[in-house]
């Protein structure tokens, strides 16, 4: 009896080490994120979760890159799934929960037994005052370039930011740059339908002393060019300035459209020498309107100009304290002066900042909050509901200009809200780009539709008027915006845009025809008319002026990305003056206040030339550190 009770403990205690060694390894799991697949690597040991890793993801940077360190810390901390979301960052962070869930399963553990509720943090209730000489209130693209610039002065400057990461809209943006580079623009050749466009503009009839000045300039300039014999592409930063003047149909401050065309190119120069290497070629982006559209070959789309100046600030050290996840409520005044702001920080904390030489508003625009979009818009018959998705960043709602406003300031073209044409349907982010957004548009019947190369607001309207208001942008292998490791211009591979059906593919136009449920004939007679058309560079059925090599459709394998338009700028904001001071409904400066970027009103009028926001955010940022307390 003894033998067999020995016998059955000794059975029970190797099932026992079975059980064990079973759950204790390394375990992987993949699920989907916001963009495409996210694999994570968990530790089990004796029963724990002993370490939480992301291998491998296409989630955005700056946003995501909280949640891929924290939300494996937390796990691992309270032993628990149920951790916090990471405000801003949900799909991401669901993902590596999932994930981790996934591992759980695999190791032999019920996931329940790792799902106890988490805490939210204590919050703590004080009143903090800081000190400073400047305080910038948005860490966006326009806020990291005013603080470099106040920096160098030798300010001390407080970044206050809403958010958990520096960014805003500039770090989701395409990153393209509009500047006029004659020299990099060598290898464009100059078409017929760009010559008579310039033509025609030198023609227009004068309304001010300035656009006088600038069509005098562009006359000599053009002179000059058609004198010389050559046949690149000319430009210079005064056709920019009335190009952009024009497609804003004329409503904007060209002194202030003149003050971004002119100091673009120098600002471009600049970043260059702070360590954003440029891509040698300029190209056309969507709404562009001439092929002097830059980005960075060393980043992945607006994220680069961001990272630029973070790693500026730290190389040079210079005196920029960043408070995060901290957004601001209300100015400070005092004695007709904006002395500071009062914010909230994370904690709970009441925070009143006092900044004896100025405070930069650079919040951004209102593309994100429905409320403020209807009440102003007077373009879209107020019908961008919620149901209209946005380009934007979730915080972009307006708040710098509601502040201001309180403050007396005037605001200038409120009702001019710009959808992006090229955008992702459920989502309404840009990342699933994988070929130029100037490529040939076709709609559900595999028809063209529209000069791809047109103004962004002539873009909208023709898609919203197509079957379900989507279409397809159509590229090749040849033209596929692709890096060696197989991701888009976003950092998203193309694999998990095809498996996600936000990307098509198929090594003929009739497969691609089937693959969108279109019809293949009238896919294959439009495409043959395109290609035409590439081939002579006129008489386009509906008048665009040029087709670029990367438009071009050679031959197989065919790629289309799905698209419609959503909420993507606001052109309206704070009036100000051209060394951005914020002016109130007098005209006169608002003493202390300074505002720069999409927050700001005059320099894009009714609709913004594509590419034009980062100079415009960059520049002015940058002219309102150097002139904040002067």
């Amino acid at each position: 009896m003894k033998k067999k009770l020995s016998v059955l403990i000794t059975a029970a205690a190797l099932v026992i080490g079975f059980q064990a060694y079973a759950k204790d390894g390394t375990y992987t799991a993949t699920t989907l994120g916001r963009n495409g697949d996210v694999t994570v690597q968990v530790k089990i040991a004796n029963n724990k979760i002993a370490d939480v890793k992301v291998l491998n993801w296409s989630e955005t940077h700056p946003v995501a890159d909280l949640p891929k360190t924290k939300v494996p810390e937390d796990i691992v901390k309270n032993q628990s799934t149920n951790v916090n979301n990471v405000s801003g960052a949900t799909l991401t962070t669901f993902a590596i929960k999932a994930a981790v869930q996934d591992c759980l399963k695999q190791a032999g553990l019920n996931p329940k037994d790792y799902a106890k509720a988490v805490p939210n943090p204590v919050k703590v209730s004080a009143n903090v005052e800081e000190k400073t000489d400047v305080v910038v209130v948005g860490a966006g693209g326009a806020g990291l370039s005013a603080a470099v610039a106040a920096a160098k002065r030798g300010l001390n400057v407080i970044v206050v930011e809403k958010t958990h990461f520096a960014g805003g809209n500039t770090s989701v943006s395409g990153g393209c740059f509009n500047a006029a580079d004659p020299e990099g623009q060598k290898p464009i050749k100059m078409t017929e339908g760009q010559k008579r466009s310039i033509d025609k503009l030198l023609e227009e009839k004068i309304q001010n002393p300035l656009q006088e000045k600038l069509v005098a300039q562009v006359k000599q300039q053009w002179e000059a060019y058609k004198k010389s014999g050559s046949d690149s592409l000319f430009d210079s930063p005064e056709l920019h300035a009335l190009q952009s003047w024009k497609a804003g149909d004329y409503k904007a401050n060209l002194a202030l459209v003149y003050k971004l065309t002119k100091e673009a190119p120098t600002i471009q120069k600049t970043l260059s020498e702070m360590g954003l290497t440029w891509q040698k070629q300029p190209t056309q982006f969507v709404g562009a309107l001439w092929p002097r559209s830059h980005r960075a070959s060393n980043y992945k789309s607006g994220v680069g100009y961001i990272d630029t100046y973070l790693d500026l600030i730290k190389a040079q050290k210079l005196p920029v304290t960043f408070m995060m996840s901290t957004p601001a409520e209300s100015l400070i005044e005092k004695d007709g002066k904006v002395i500071g702001i009062k914010a909230k920080g994370s904690d709970g904390k009441d925070y009143s900042i006092y900044a004896s030489k100025g405070v930069i508003l650079t919040t951004g625009g209102f593309g994100a909050n429905v409320k403020m979009r209807n009440e102003y818009d007077e373009i879209w018959d107020k019908k961008l509901d919620a149901k209209v998705k946005t380009t934007n960043m979730p915080a972009i709602t307006g708040d710098g200009i509601n502040m201001a406003l309180k403050a007396g300031a005037a605001v200038k073209d409120m009702g001019y809200i710009q959808l992006l044409p090229t955008t992702d349907p459920a989502t309404g982010s840009t990342n699933h780009k994988i070929v130029e957004s100037t490529n040939i548009y076709v709609n559900k019947l595999g028809n063209r539709f529209v000069n791809e190369q047109g103004r962004r607001d002539v873009l909208a309207k023709a898609a919203l008027a197509q079957p379900d208001h989507v279409f397809y942008v159509i590229g090749t292998e040849q033209t596929l915006l692709k890096d060696k490791e197989g991701r888009g211009p976003y950092g998203i591979m193309i694999a998990d845009l095809l498996k996600q059906k936000k990307a098509f593919k198929s090594d003929t136009l009739e497969g691609l025809a089937k693959e969108l449920g279109m019809n293949p004939e009238n896919l294959k007679r439009t495409v043959e008319k395109w290609n035409e058309f590439c081939k002579t560079q006129k008489d386009d059925e509906f008048g665009r002026m040029s087709c670029e090599e990367g438009n071009k459709l050679p031959k197989g394998p065919y790629y289309a990305s799905i698209m419609t338009p959503s909420v993507h700028h606001t052109m309206g904001g704070l009036v100000i003056d051209e060394d951005t001071h914020v002016l109130n409904k007098a005209g006169k400066p608002i003493s202390g206040l300074y505002a720069a970027g999409e927050i700001t009103g005059g320099i894009h009028g009714t609709n913004r030339v594509g590419c034009n926001a980062v100079p415009d955010a960059l520049i002015y940022g940058t002219i309102a550190g150097q002139e904040v307390g002067k």
